[in-house]
């Protein structure tokens, strides 16, 4: 029987945005806005759902464009527009659990911007499962997607 294992990590991302809070809230509330960037690197969705509310629930098939073998299923717990995310994921792949995840994502106007720009900071508390990922690797891909909601704007 193989060991069960757990690994506990905290990330924390930040970025600043050439676009106010209410712009960037957007990317991640409205579904044609997502689809851009909700993948790190050259990754692709495979299928995915879509609600996000307060007590919305949604399912995301993504990874390599040969393999997308990754379903996140994500709990939306707290959203105050347009300055607070918080949500709960897990991971599987190819049906083996891999990470439970708690994320918060706050927005803010960026100090000396009068508004104009966002401030993001992102924290997730995660705990990986049987060795399965790690928080480098989440932290690359989290990175990543944030750097292309900038791209977005």
């Amino acid at each position: 029987m193989m060991a069960r294992t757990t690994q506990h990590g905290t990330i924390r991302l930040e970025r600043r945005y050439k676009a106010p809070p209410n712009r960037v809230f957007a990317a991640w509330a409205e579904p044609e806005a997502r689809a851009k960037w909700d993948v790190p690197g050259r990754w692709v969705i495979a299928e995915q759902t879509f609600d996000f509310r307060e007590g919305g629930r949604e399912l995301k098939r993504f990874g390599p464009k040969d393999d997308p073998r990754l379903v996140a299923d994500t709990l939306y717990l707290d959203i105050v527009p347009p300055s607070r995310i918080v949500f709960s994921y897990s991971m599987t792949s190819r049906g083996m659990p891999i990470s439970v995840s708690l994320t918060t994502i706050e927005l803010s106007a960026a100090p000396s911007s009068d508004g104009r720009d966002t401030h993001l900071l992102l924290i997730e508390q995660i705990v990986f499962l049987d060795g399965n990922d790690n928080a480098a690797h989440r932290e690359e891909g989290l990175a990543s997607m944030l750097d292309k909601i900038g791209e977005t704007l």
